[in-house]
């Protein structure tokens, strides 16, 4: 079973962080390190994802392969990081709130991405 926060329009399984630092080598891809390294009490509670089919037509007409995902849900907050190289953004939702941010004249994103994840997911309440 996957994550609610993903598409129900693809299929879904689950990778290890190594799995998903191995294939995921583009746009965003720092995010989970800086997480790792800076915020381990965020990336004990992720778990990584990867599309493989699509289970229902979409207007995009395929499985987003290329897109890493990742889950946190520690019981009482739950978030989801999608990184999508195709649009170059780092897409930060729950299912109150949603950001994209990229790379935005010379902006330090990363540094956006944990913001927005500290001072905005982390303090929504699962209902």
């Amino acid at each position: 079973m996957t994550h609610f926060l993903l598409n129900d329009s693809q299929e879904y399984i689950e990778e290890t962080y190594e799995e998903a630092k191995t294939r995921y080598v583009l746009f965003g891809k720092d995010i989970y390190q800086i997480l790792k390294e800076h915020e381990p009490e965020i990336f004990n509670n992720l778990k990584f994802y990867k599309a493989t089919k699509l289970i229902e037509k979409t207007t995009w007409g395929e499985a987003e392969t290329e897109n890493s995902y990742a889950i946190y849900d520690d019981g009482k907050v739950s978030f989801a990081i999608q990184l999508e190289p195709m649009s170059a953004v780092i897409c930060l939702h729950n299912e109150q709130t949603q950001i994209e941010i990229g790379d935005w004249d010379g902006n330090d994103y990363y540094a956006e991405s944990i913001e927005f994840i500290k001072k905005e997911l982390m303090t929504a309440v699962i209902k």
